[in-house]
């Protein structure tokens, strides 16, 4: 009898943000199909956890997926798993980092692709630790750019 009580209330609550309960959006796992889950795999766990425009995003690249090689397939999941270890925070700034590489003409893009890539590992990780770092703690100045080695001509 409790609970008819609890489900009619409810019913009869206004519906404003105070009250709404988030329900997951977008299609579950189990929803998708067996050639979305195996091209998705590696965000099974985190699945549910998406946001819908994530879970559009993803799914337009599962629909890409069977026409990759093998080894853009294998790098496509090592990348997915990559992406599912981030912690939220570094997820937005992935995608904010994305979102500005390509705001960039091609040419200027690949040149920076390339003196990062021409980086020994060691400055790299540097780098990746500087970013966390500067995620932690916000300073009040203006983040200055890393130091890249300009190519030899």
């Amino acid at each position: 009898m409790g609970s008819a009580v609890v489900a009619q209330t409810t019913a009869s609550a206004p519906a404003n943000k105070t009250t709404r309960v988030a329900q997951p959006s977008g299609p579950s796992w189990g929803d998708l199909s067996s050639a979305q889950r195996t091209a998705l795999a590696p965000l099974a766990g985190m699945w549910e956890t998406l946001e819908p425009d994530r879970k559009k995003k993803w799914l337009e690249m599962a629909g890409r997926f069977p026409g990759l090689t093998p080894d853009a397939q294998k790098r496509m999941h090592q990348r997915m798993g990559e992406y599912a270890r981030l912690t939220p925070e570094q997820r937005k700034t992935a995608r904010e980092n994305f979102r500005q590489a390509y705001e960039l003409p091609a040419e200027q893009r690949q040149e920076k692709l390339q003196r990062y890539q021409a980086l020994p590992d060691e400055k790299k990780r540097a780098l990746t630790e500087q970013a966390t770092k500067k995620q932690a703690a916000p300073s009040a100045s203006p983040p200055e750019p890393p130091a890249a080695p300009v190519p030899a001509k």
